[in-house]
C-alpha cells in the first residue's frame, strides 16, 4: 500500500482490484438480440462447416482461439485479433478444428470462455475463399 499525506496523519490506499468482465452466456446473448444490442439480427444457430458470421453485442477488441486444436480466423485477412463494432457482422472461419474442440472468445478484462451459437450465423450466398 502506498502512504497518502492527509495532513497530521499518513493514511494508506489500497491497491486497485480489476476485476474481470466475464463473456456473454447463452442467456445474455438470447437478451442482447431481444433487446436490439446486435444489430437487427435475430439469435443466431451457429457455423455450417466451419464458415459464416460472427457478431457481438460488445464494442472494441475481441480475441478468438480454438481449445483443443485448429485454427479460427475472423475477415479475409485472417486475422485472430479484432476491433469489432456492436452488431455488425465479421466473416469467420475454422480450419482444421479436431474433433470437440471449442471455438472461444475474450474481451479486454475477460478470460476465454466460449462463443454462444447466438453470435454465430452459417453463411449466405457464395463463401469467401
Amino acid at each position: 500500500m502506498q502512504p497518502i499525506e492527509t495532513g497530521k496523519s499518513k493514511k494508506y490506499s489500497r491497491p486497485a482490484v480489476l476485476a474481470l468482465v466475464p463473456v456473454p452466456t447463452d442467456q445474455e446473448a438470447q437478451r442482447a438480440h431481444a433487446q436490439g444490442s446486435c444489430g437487427s439480427l435475430g439469435p443466431g444457430s451457429g457455423l455450417k462447416d466451419g464458415v459464416g458470421w460472427v457478431v457481438s453485442m460488445l464494442p472494441g477488441r475481441h480475441e478468438f482461439r480454438m481449445r483443443g486444436g485448429g485454427s479460427v480466423y475472423v475477415t479475409v485477412a485472417k486475422k485472430s485479433v479484432l476491433d469489432f463494432d456492436a452488431g455488425r457482422p465479421y466473416y469467420i472461419v475454422i480450419d482444421g478444428a479436431k474433433p470437440g474442440a471449442v471455438l472461444e472468445w475474450k474481451i479486454p478484462g475477460s478470460d476465454w470462455g466460449p462463443v454462444s451459437k447466438y453470435f454465430l450465423y452459417p453463411p449466405a450466398g457464395t463463401p469467401y475463399k
